[in-house]
């Protein structure tokens, strides 16, 4: 079985990730991590791959992908032969559910929270200030509706339909969406 966790920024996609990791004992790829390798290297990427707390806010990643397609068609073209070639894998993207939609063995989880929320949680994680993390938040979305539009035709979070399971994190501790997602998860396997 492979495991999608999409959703917008500190929504909590790594966490529920690494905890459904642990859970279920399948391997966890960490997508900012693969994309990450690819700028570095695109001859030597890694499948172990590891929780980026906050690198992309902190990357000039949008500058680099403006203009240039070609590190994400790489990146979920790689992660695409992944899926094809390995079980028991979960993976924290915003593009491999849309661009998976109509596969089968695959448990698709979208992830969401208001504003206020994922800002005191970027906050926390980037150690900024709330007002920042609104900024960068606004500007993150944003950015990655429109690139992914532009990309694939999907316009990131309009369309829930596609997902299996939607849960709204806003007013749960991490230990309940983390109860939440693997009862979800162990109601399909």
């Amino acid at each position: 079985m492979i495991i999608l966790v999409c959703g917008y920024s500190a929504s909590g996609k790594s966490f529920v990730s690494k905890y459904l990791s642990k859970k279920l004992n399948y391997k966890v790829i960490y997508t900012s991590d693969v994309l990450n390798q690819f700028i570095i290297n695109e001859n030597k990427i890694s499948t172990k791959t590891k929780m980026n707390k906050g690198w992309y806010e902190r990357s000039n990643l949008m500058e680099i992908r403006k203009n240039n397609f070609s590190f994400d068609k790489k990146l979920d073209k790689y992660l695409i032969s992944l899926i094809k070639e390995k079980e028991n894998l979960i993976f924290d993207s915003s593009t491999l559910p849309y661009l998976l939609k109509k596969k089968k063995g695959v448990i698709r989880i979208w992830l969401k929270a208001t504003y206020k929320v994922r800002a005191e949680r970027m906050s926390l994680r980037n150690k900024i200030s709330i007002k920042d993390a609104l900024r960068i938040l606004k500007k993150k979305d944003d950015y990655n509706r429109n690139y992914y539009k532009k990309l694939y035709g999907f316009t990131l979070g309009k369309d829930l339909s596609i997902f299996d399971f939607v849960l709204d994190t806003t007013n749960l501790t991490i230990n309940e969406v983390f109860k939440e997602c693997l009862s979800f998860v162990k109601n399909k396997l």
